[in-house]
Formats: structure tokens, sequence, C-alpha cells
């Protein structure tokens, strides 16, 4: 056997026992729960995201009950923070969009020029995930401002639709 047959093989089982760990903490008394104490901890929250990804299509009541934490992950620009865009875009409409209207006001009615990033990153989101009214609502938010960065914003969604 070569080394990469080895280095195959030990994938494998690592994948096993990640499935098998993942298991665990979902068949745990309260899975929802101990996922919120992660993200709050700040701590593995990468791992987190990972799981709830991993099972979102079995598991979408797992995604809506923790869809607060992964609006505030996925305004971002690492690739974690756009795996839980993904994750987010991937729920129905009518399991997301109420808690999404309510948490893209929250950010919408301060926009922050110090929090540009993040701003840049919910529009972004709004745009995966086809809400371009909430959209516009950012846009008139940021449109006038004296931060060039957020006006960018204005000017550059919707991107691809």
């Amino acid at each position: 056997m070569d080394k990469a047959d080895k280095a195959w093989k030990a994938l494998e089982r690592a994948t096993a026992s990640y499935r098998e760990a993942g298991d665990a903490v979902l068949a745990g008394a309260d899975p929802v729960e101990t996922l919120r104490a992660i993200f709050a901890s700040g701590r593995s929250h990468h791992t987190a995201v990972r799981l709830i990804g991993d099972r979102a299509a079995d598991r979408p009541e797992l995604v809506q009950a923790l869809l607060p934490e992964l609006f505030d992950t996925a305004l971002g620009e690492s690739p974690i923070a756009a795996r839980a865009r993904y994750i987010l875009a991937g729920l129905r409409a009518d399991m997301r969009d109420p808690q999404l209207e309510a948490l893209a006001s929250r950010e919408i009615a301060d926009p922050d020029p110090d929090r540009w990033e993040e701003l840049r990153a919910l529009a972004v989101l709004l745009e995966q995930v086809g809400r371009l009214d909430i959209l516009e609502f950012l846009k008139d938010a940021v449109r006038d401002s004296p931060e060039e960065a957020l006006r960018w914003i204005a000017e550059d969604f919707p991107q691809y639709s």
C-alpha cells in the first residue's frame, strides 16, 4: 500500500469518526442548546457550522433553530461565513425569512461605518437568498453615507440578479 492509499484510508476513518461524533452530538439531550453554547463560547464555531451544514438537508429544523447564530456567522468574508450563507440559502423560505427579516432589519437600522464588511456580507446574503426587497432597504440606508465603503454597497448590489 503506497502513501496515498494509506492517507486515503486514514481519511475514511476520520470521516467515519466525524460522522459518529456528529451523531452523538445531535442525539444529545438538547443539540440546539449544545450548538448554541458552542457559538456563544467563540470556540469551535467552525466545527459547529460544518456539522450543521453537513446535516442541513436532513435536519432543517436544526438550521431554523440556529438561524441567529448562522446569520451572525454569515456576516463576514471568511470561508466559514460563506458556508453559513450557503446553509441559510438552502433553508426553505418559510422557515428562514421571518427570522431573517428581523435580523436583517436590526443590522440595517444602524449602518455603522466600522461594520461595512458585515453590511457588505449582509448584502451578499440577501442577494443569495433572493430577498432583494430587504436588500433595497439596506441600500437605502447606506446610499447617502459619508463612508465611501458603505456607499459602495448601494452601488454594487445586486451583483448577479
